[in-house]
């Protein structure tokens, strides 16, 4: 059996044909593993942790799980702060390793672009591990600053090993 298998939440939307008898669970490619992982990475962005890390220091189990699941608010920050910038990376390191095991070695790097207007562009890179699968990949991670909302889209991969 080749591929790999669907997350959780993948099998919980699929739309597919099911049998009560013989239940198929399909496989993904690479590609579409690493669209799944996007996805992921895009709706654990944009969900606000409701906890301040600060408070959840005390109790690291719980800063864990999924009670500290998402990104912190950032509405008091300054984007043309180079600490606020590296505090936003930072942020987004870290809600990544917590929170998507298929992801490693997470790095999120401001790609500052000019003529880039009311948005910061990141770069995400990382090795997904996924069985013995490990590839790097890159993704570029968009932030409109008045909405606070990312779109994730998929860059580049480079294969290290299966």
């Amino acid at each position: 059996m080749k591929g790999f298998a669907p997350s959780l939440f993948d099998k919980l939307m699929n739309d597919g044909p099911r049998s009560s008898v013989s239940p198929v669970v399909s496989r993904l490619s690479i590609e579409e593993l690493k669209d799944a992982v996007a996805r992921d990475l895009e709706a654990m962005l944009n969900t606000r942790a409701v906890i301040p890390e600060e408070l959840l220091r005390h109790f690291p189990e719980c800063g864990k799980s999924i009670i500290a699941y998402g990104l912190n608010d950032f509405a008091g920050m300054s984007l043309a702060s180079i600490d606020d910038r590296a505090a936003i990376c930072r942020s987004l390191e870290e809600a990544i390793a917590r929170h998507e095991p298929r992801l490693r070695n997470v790095r999120a790097m401001l790609e500052v672009q000019e003529g880039s207007i009311n948005r910061l562009n990141f770069a995400i890179s990382a090795l997904l591990v996924v069985n013995a699968a490990r590839e790097t990949v890159n993704f570029d991670a968009v932030l409109q600053p008045s909405s606070l909302q990312y779109s994730i889209s998929k860059a580049r991969a480079t294969r290290i090993g299966v």
